[in-house]
């Protein structure tokens, strides 16, 4: 009489989320006690929007105040602060039986789901907020065009940023000879950090979007489980919130020419 064998039960190791989304970007802020920025975030303005508060002075240096011109005052306005920062909770679930190995299985399961989804989730939701504060994106032939134009845009800041992207925008960037590697991270020619997020995909799509760098304000990881004996089920609920902001946008590009074409 021959005995079958149950098949071997093989866990798959737990991978880590790759590291060229928006997440190994931010600038997470440390946070201890109760979660307050879940009412959102409002970011004062520091290091962006000076071009209205700053001047060289051209009068002559033995001018009276009465040959001065309007435009000889040293005066300026502050920027717009930007809109208030909503805060985000993304979950995964997951349930089986009651015994002791599905359990742990539905645990881990919730766990990873949420480690793994929840940066491409956050990246589909910021690119929402990018979108609105950006308004219509300049038109840009291809990736080079449209990378010089945000570069120069951030040249005017005189600061380092962010540049947003989709994944599918990391190829023509590579083969453009656009993409500097530095330790783990990928920068543009002048240094600016590149996010070739998964949840930008389809977000958006054929726009490239200049911000500050982007700084952010999240909880623990909660994990929540409960058992429902009349159906031997055990389910779990893995959860966290955080917020996203920048200080400005600095601009978008909209790539016209198909990824296909060869330019002619």
């Amino acid at each position: 009489m021959t005995t079958a064998l149950m098949p071997v039960q093989f866990d798959a190791p737990l991978v880590n989320p790759a590291p060229n989304g928006l997440f190994a970007a931010v600038i997470w802020q440390p946070w201890e006690g109760p979660l307050r920025f879940l009412e959102g975030v409002d970011i004062t303005v520091f290091n962006y929007g000076g071009a209205e508060s700053f001047g060289v002075w051209r009068a002559d240096w033995c001018t009276t105040s009465k040959d001065l011109e309007p435009t000889d005052v040293k005066t300026g306005e502050r920027p717009t602060m930007p809109d208030t920062f909503t805060a985000m909770t993304t979950w995964a679930y997951d349930e089986c039986d009651l015994t002791k190995r599905s359990r742990e299985e539905v645990l881990t399961r919730a766990e990873q789901v949420h480690r793994l989804q929840e940066p491409n989730a956050a990246e589909t939701e910021f690119a929402t907020r990018l979108l609105a504060d950006t308004g219509a994106a300049d038109p840009a032939a291809d990736i080079t065009a449209a990378l010089a134009a945000l570069e120069a845009g951030l040249a005017r800041t005189n600061t380092v940023g962010v540049i947003h992207a989709g994944a599918q925008w990391a190829a023509p960037a590579a083969q453009a000879g656009l993409i500097v590697r530095s330790g783990a991270g990928l920068k543009t020619p002048l240094g600016h950090t590149w996010v070739f997020g998964g949840g930008y995909v389809d977000a958006l799509d054929d726009v490239l979007v200049a911000t500050s760098p982007v700084l952010g304000w999240r909880g623990p990881v909660e994990v929540r489980d409960a058992m429902v004996l009349k159906r031997n089920r055990f389910g779990a609920i893995a959860e966290r919130s955080l917020v996203l902001g920048y200080e400005s946008v600095i601009g978008a590009a909209e790539i016209t020419q198909d990824q296909g074409s060869d330019g002619e």
